[in-house]
């Protein structure tokens, strides 16, 4: 869960992007917890949502709580990506970057016997803000299905708990 890992300064929205993708592949909690601002929000899907009562207040605290949990149920395992296509990115201003475009994820984990999806797909929008420091930081997060497959949301809560 340590500092190990490869970080690259965000100094663009790209990189965060690039940081995020990352942090997944090598299961590092900081880095994945860095890519994010202080005020970070994620609006789940809209099913996940109605479902599950955990999403009435998702913040980074619910992100802190999540991504420990995934990291230790993946970690015996090497199977991890994160892959993104049909990438429409924005230009908002100076200092806001948007991108939507659509994701599959796979993570192998140990969590089978839960029904757990170990692949999620959907389409996500990140709002990526620059700091007054320069860097930039993924501050809002929202999560969209994709026809039936389970989605990023679906896993967030099934490791929030």
């Amino acid at each position: 869960e340590g500092s190990a890992g490869t970080w690259l300064q965000p100094d663009t929205p790209e990189r965060v992007i690039e940081n995020i993708q990352t942090a997944i592949s090598e299961l590092n909690t900081q880095n994945y917890m860095r890519s994010l601002a202080d005020a970070f929000t994620f609006d789940p899907t809209l099913e996940a949502e109605s479902r599950e009562p955990v999403f009435s207040s998702w913040s980074r605290a619910e992100e802190e709580t999540y991504f420990p949990r995934l990291r230790a149920a993946a970690e015996p395992f090497s199977e991890r990506e994160l892959q993104l296509f049909d990438q429409s990115p924005s230009i908002i201003g100076s200092d806001r970057y948007i991108l939507n475009a659509t994701y599959e994820l796979t993570i192998q984990h140990s969590r089978v016997d839960e029904l757990v999806p170990s692949e999620v797909q959907g389409r996500m929008v990140w709002e990526i803000e620059q700091g007054a420091d320069g860097l930039w930081r993924l501050a809002r997060w929202t999560d969209q299905e994709l026809g039936t497959f389970p989605s990023w949301s679906d896993l967030k809560a099934a490791f929030v708990k």
